[in-house]
């Protein structure tokens, strides 16, 4: 009757976890719904609040697999490029966008609902795993779903003019859990690459900790085929992998003062399948001539731990507390164990750039920190109660609404400063005229064919019509900084014939994308060319097909 009864307990659980995931996803629509109905006049919006310039690279990927490939090349540059990058996540997603039909703003829309629930429902499959009595486990999917850092108290310091939280801090803002997604509301509510891989690392974390529990190798082989996958659907993890395994097995041996042989081979079977992805990536990432840049140009600056600190919340104060208090609650469980060295792990990697360049790895790599971090210090409860709520059952329950309620406040204002700075983001909208302008490229334009615009448009036609393009997002692109200056003074009229014409020759584009406006009317290059032709028009943009003489002739 026992097992019945949980069994009962953990499906109800995870009926629960889906009506939150569905919770949380209309709850942070409401940031796109905002940004939405402020779109400027004559111009459509995305469908996106944040990281335009980022999604807009995910296309450029998704886009060629709705176009039939299954192995990806860089879209962003006119630099020939081999097919030899592989994503399971967009992979997906530009089939199922050729399969159904969808839009790119509908596929961003199922994209991040399907983020939603898949990391509400991982993260209680594992709280179901990890934690012993139900109260907790509503308890952890309620700071899950909608906990924040302690933004809300920098917020109000800001407003008094104590400090600095302009949003073009960036990761350096002291509201660090108000502008980028520390927590798992902000990542449903920016950006689904964010939380899908997400949710599914979190499964990789449960088949692992299950074979701590169980001791049986198929538990382990599990762990190692989901981190291969979660490997090909978002590269940095495969290095938290790669860090945590070994981490984990030096930890459990200085305890246990021994390293028995058998545990350790299976322990190691994630870390075996990973290793050859993770040489994969050292390639792409480090080697090849084109996606190198991916990692030369996308270096991150140190992330100050203070703020990041505080970005962490109450969760982060709970594990600490935890930790602090191992003597009256040991860490006898290997899930939990697994877990603290887990959270270690991803704080280390994502605060190894203030060590050295070298280590400079992208934020994302923090993106799964949060669950750890909740699930451990949860653990705490029960002698929290013990200790200042003996019984006094209706304080005890006062004191966790108001904990979940304090852990949340950041929440509303993540969702009204995102609206805010979606709002002023240009790159969130796009003139009707720019989406016929794209709208005729996606129809004219070959697989092979190179697009010449600036980044910010390069950026816009991956997005809404897959199109190659030579200038697109600011890692993706190799020498973006350079190509971008020269294509501003080659459409200003500021490049002299000659320069113009050796761009136009590295660059080898078919269209070249040109804004109307006083100083890109008919630039000068453009009007002593016959090689160059308009070929098509209206009232902001004109698209220009380079038609050199001796094709013509053949």
């Amino acid at each position: 009757m026992s097992i019945s009864n949980t069994g009962i307990r953990r499906w109800a659980l995870m009926a629960f976890a889906a009506l939150i995931g569905v919770a949380v996803f209309a709850v942070t629509q409401t940031s796109y719904w905002l940004v939405e109905s402020s779109a400027p006049a004559k111009h459509v919006p995305a469908g996106l609040v944040s990281l335009a310039m980022d999604i807009f690279s995910y296309y450029s990927f998704i886009w060629q697999a709705a176009d039939g490939h299954w192995v990806f090349n860089n879209a962003m540059t006119s630099e020939s490029c081999d097919r030899v990058f592989v994503n399971l996540q967009w992979l997906a997603l530009g089939k199922c966008m050729a399969w159904f039909g969808w839009t790119p703003t509908i596929t961003f829309t199922l994209w991040r609902f399907a983020g939603a629930m898949t990391l509400i429902m991982g993260f209680a499959l594992l709280a179901a795993q990890v934690l012993p009595r139900t109260s907790q486990r509503v308890m952890a999917l309620l700071m899950c779903a909608f906990g924040g850092g302690f933004g809300w108290v920098i917020a109000i310091l800001g407003d008094q003019g104590l400090l600095d939280t302009s949003d073009t801090l960036g990761l350096k803002n002291p509201a660090m859990d108000l502008i980028t997604p520390v927590h798992p509301f902000g990542q449903i509510l920016k950006n689904p690459h964010y939380s899908l891989p997400h949710g599914t690392f979190l499964l990789f974390v449960a088949a692992f900790i299950q074979g701590e529990r169980t001791g049986r190798a198929r538990w382990y082989a599990a762990a190692a085929v989901i981190g291969v996958v979660q490997g090909l659907v978002r590269p940095y993890d495969v290095i938290t992998i790669c860090a945590l395994v070994p981490a984990y097995i030096g930890v459990d041996a200085v305890r246990n003062r021994s390293l028995a042989l058998g545990v350790t081979l299976k322990r190691t079977l994630p870390l075996l399948a990973c290793l050859p992805l993770l040489i994969y990536f050292y390639y792409i990432f480090s080697i090849h001539s084109v996606f190198k840049w991916w990692a030369i140009q996308g270096k991150q600056l140190p992330t100050p731990a203070t703020w990041h600190s505080l970005g962490l919340g109450v969760a982060g104060i709970l594990f600490v507390y935890r930790l602090t208090q191992y003597k009256r609650l040991p860490l006898t469980d290997p899930a939990v164990r697994f877990l603290v060295v887990l959270a270690v792990t991803i704080l280390a990697l994502y605060h190894s750039t203030h060590i050295s360049d070298a280590l400079s790895f992208s934020p994302q790599i923090g993106i799964p920190v949060m669950a750890p971090l909740i699930l451990v210090g949860l653990g705490a409860l029960p002698y929290l109660r013990e200790r200042w709520f003996n019984n006094r059952p209706r304080m005890w329950v006062s004191a966790l609404c108001v904990f979940v309620v304090v852990n949340s406040l950041s929440s509303p204002l993540f969702v009204l400063w995102s609206a805010r700075i979606g709002h002023a983001t240009p790159r969130n909208y796009a003139r009707q005229t720019d989406l016929d302008a794209m709208d005729w490229l996606k129809k004219h334009a070959g697989e092979t064919d190179v697009v010449l615009s600036n980044d910010v448009m390069g950026g816009r036609i991956s997005f809404n019509a897959g199109t190659r393009v030579a200038l697109g997002h600011w890692a993706l692109t190799p020498h973006i900084k350079s190509l971008r200056k020269r294509f501003g003074r080659l459409v200003s009229g500021d490049l002299s014939n000659r320069k113009a014409k050796q761009f136009i020759a590295e660059i080898a584009p078919r269209f070249i994308y040109v804004p109307k406006t006083a100083r890109t009317e008919r630039p000068r290059y453009f009007r002593h060319n016959p090689d160059l032709q308009i070929v098509y028009s209206n009232e902001d943009v004109a698209i220009y097909e380079l038609r050199p003489r001796l094709a013509l002739a053949r």
